[in-house]
């Protein structure tokens, strides 16, 4: 039973609690989870790589099988544990056939604990530890009572890891040898049991990553029971030699029972998030993402695949001032329509002692009940001391591939902390000095890594050329701009920046890569100008002409080095043409040729990923955290 003082709280603060999300005063209120109340093989605890722990305890119930509580997280840097979970186990596995002659409910009326509990063998757990349980219980049969009493080994503990956790690195554009490089291999480990029910054995897992994630997955194995050879083409699937035999396909709706407890905080919000398509924007709709409190106990079906939940202790601060929570995250779930308790992903509830199972509750406080009675039993009250019944649903239509043994099939959902932290669990030390909008470049070198906003250096003179370009107006040199700064940026210089469609005019530049092509576009609405070839220095020079279609106004001519990705820009103004074209003899004058087609397209995409002049992309987040 939770704690009096738990439930004193939450009344005395659900009058506070209203619908839409309410503005919360910043307290210093984090109450930091209490001491794990268990010892010796019941508790568990894994520390990472990354300083990111974990502890808790665990169980085995005759009919929830595996139960965890008391489960906190230790983020890196932090002195103490927060709880996240109070207790999670499965609150109800239902199985009803397509044929409609069976409906299982393989929690309330058998259990994954006591005798269906599976003695575990080292090679199921050869790269774990398997812990002992023992169990006893009672069965009576035909007036005559045996007692049971045994210890099996029955709880495998397996170290994990996910390549690619995260990969970064600092960035030059055109550059193929980035580095520094930021990349890891992620951690986890995870606790399973197997419960066998008839022909089927169910694993029951959940693992926890060094990125204080924790998913729920159930694997069903075993056989097909020849008894379920009873279906038809449109209830079944083939299974053996031609159609001879149908085997029926059935769901395995899986519902998880999570009691929350963030950060041992006695109010605890759920909140809905639903993203729809807006106005047009520039180059797409807008997505417009709003969310709402979940006020009361409730029933909760996506409204679109955009939809999303999260539980959230609004009075619990990370270092950025946000409210800590943890988000549900579904890779995929079917949902059975053909019941009512399987229809919502989620319902939630206030915690109460007795409702232990999501149908056919056993507890005789409140006997036979399901999440539907839950939540309708106490529709009017505030929703702040919430349990998550999760519908982990799969439809298993059955393969040929599935016979004896048959292959294990996962149905799975997790958890993930959002803003539970400021900064992800695993960031590197080159990496913390970002945390929003930096506003400049990433010196990752430094010890600690800064934030600097980079400054436009000096213009610097090109070298001499033997025979630069007459400029066409002597009283108007040009102008030159390098564009990533320091001495050895390039250099682009124009005879005139008074242009007019048809006529020449002369360019020179520097500090490209030797022998490269060089693309000269004029901006904003690109237009292909021509293109040059650098010479042993890197020099660029020539004369070319202004295209007839170049619309009137300000705009900025720009070059870029094909292979480099080196680039430069002088800022111009296109006058309204004033009469025949120039004289030039032809697109490029100094080379005598066409820019090719191709060629146009590889320096219009260039140009499109490498905008910004080389200065390194920075990202913008398009909704802020709340």
């Amino acid at each position: 039973m939770k704690r009096i003082s738990r439930a004193i709280a939450v009344v005395a603060t659900a009058v506070a609690v209203t619908a839409g999300l309410a503005v919360i005063p910043v307290t210093s209120a984090s109450a930091a989870a209490p001491a794990v109340n268990c010892s010796g093989d019941a508790r568990i605890e894994k520390s990472f790589d990354n300083g990111t722990d974990w502890q808790m305890c665990w169980r085995v119930d005759s009919k929830h099988g595996l139960v965890l509580e008391q489960v906190a997280v230790k983020a890196p840097g932090e002195d103490s544990f927060r709880r996240v979970l109070d207790s999670v186990s499965l609150g109800q596995l239902n199985v009803p056939y397509d044929t409609g002659k069976n409906v299982w409910n393989d929690i309330t009326s058998y259990g994954f604990g006591n005798q269906y509990l599976q003695k575990l063998s080292a090679a199921e757990c050869s790269t774990g530890t398997l812990r002992d349980y023992g169990q006893a219980w009672s069965v009576t049969r035909r007036g005559v009572t045996t007692n049971y009493l045994r210890t099996i080994p029955s709880l495998c503990i397996t170290d994990t890891t996910r390549d690619l956790s995260y990969r970064s690195h600092e960035q030059t554009w055109g550059s193929i040898e980035d580095k520094p490089l930021f990349t890891a291999t992620g951690q986890a480990f995870n606790l399973t049991i197997v419960s066998k029910v008839d022909w089927y054995e169910y694993a029951t897992k959940v693992e926890f990553t060094d990125e204080g994630a924790i998913s729920f997955n159930l694997g069903a194995t075993g056989d097909i029971s020849y008894e379920d050879f009873d279906a038809d083409a449109t209830t079944g699937w083939p299974v053996g030699t031609d159609a001879a035999n149908y085997a029926a396909s059935h769901w395995h709706n899986a519902f998880w029972r999570l009691d929350f407890g963030l950060d041992g905080q006695s109010v605890q919000q759920v909140e809905q998030y639903d993203s729809t398509l807006g106005e047009q924007g520039e180059m797409a709709p807008l997505m417009h993402t709003t969310g709402a409190t979940i006020a009361h106990p409730a029933n909760l079906v996506p409204a679109a695949d955009t939809t999303w939940w999260r539980v959230v202790a609004p009075e619990s601060r990370n270092a950025d001032n946000h409210a800590r929570s943890y988000e549900f995250v579904f890779p995929g779930s079917q949902l059975y329509q053909g019941n009512p308790i399987t229809q919502p992903l989620i319902s939630v509830t206030n915690y109460a002692d007795c409702e232990q199972f999501a149908s056919n509750n056993l507890n005789p406080a409140c006997p036979n009940l399901s999440v539907l009675d839950y939540v309708a039993n106490s529709a009017d009250t505030s929703l702040t001391d919430p349990v998550a019944w999760v519908n982990s649903g799969f439809h298993h239509v059955v393969r040929d591939e599935d016979q004896s043994p048959m292959q294990t099939h996962w149905q799975s959902f997790s958890i993930m902390p959002r803003d539970w932290t400021a900064q992800s669990m695993s960031t590197p030390d080159a990496r913390t000095c970002i945390n929003g909008d930096t506003g400049g470049e990433i010196h990752s070198d430094e010890t600690p890594c800064e934030a600097v906003v980079p400054t436009d250096p000096e213009p610097t003179d090109p070298p001499a050329t033997t025979e630069p370009p007459a400029p066409t107006d002597p009283a108007d040199p040009g102008t030159e701009e390098p564009v990533d700064g320091g001495a050895d940026a390039p250099t682009l210089k124009l005879s005139t920046t008074e242009l007019a469609p048809g006529e020449s005019f002369g360019l020179e530049g520097a500090g490209f890569a030797e022998h490269e092509s060089v693309e000269i576009v004029l901006h904003s609405d690109p237009i292909t100008v021509g293109e040059l070839t650098a010479d042993g220095s890197g020099a660029i020079s020539g004369t070319l002409k202004v295209p007839a279609a170049a619309p009137e106004g300000s705009h900025t001519v720009v070059v870029t080095g094909a292979q480099s990705g080196l680039t430069a820009k002088v800022a111009v103004t296109v006058a309204p043409a004033a009469g025949p074209a120039g004289t030039g003899a032809g697109l490029l004058a100094s080379t005598g040729t066409a820019l090719p087609i191709a060629a146009a397209t590889v320096a219009l995409l260039l140009l499109a990923v490498g905008g910004l002049l080389m200065v390194r992309r920075r990202r913008r987040s398009a909704i802020s955290p709340i």
